[in-house]
């Protein structure tokens, strides 16, 4: 199990058991692992295009990494 997917139950858990079974600690931990999901969700930095261009047919695009000047 990935650590997204460990909060995820994380906070599954503490949630039902803290509201359906009235268990404050639960209900703690629950609300911990959602805070702890939604930051992360806030903090993912999304891709950004660099470059984009529409190729015709015949046409080709090529790609290389040159080391950086010293």
């Amino acid at each position: 199990m990935t650590a997204p997917g460990f909060v995820a139950r994380i906070a599954r858990t503490g949630l039902r058991k803290g509201i359906l079974e009235g268990s404050r600690p639960w209900l703690y931990t629950g609300l911990a692992a959602v805070a702890l999901r939604v930051a992360r969700r806030i903090a993912r930095e999304e891709p950004r295009t660099v470059f984009s261009e529409q190729l015709e047919p015949g046409q080709r695009l090529e790609i290389r990494v040159l080391p950086p000047e010293r």
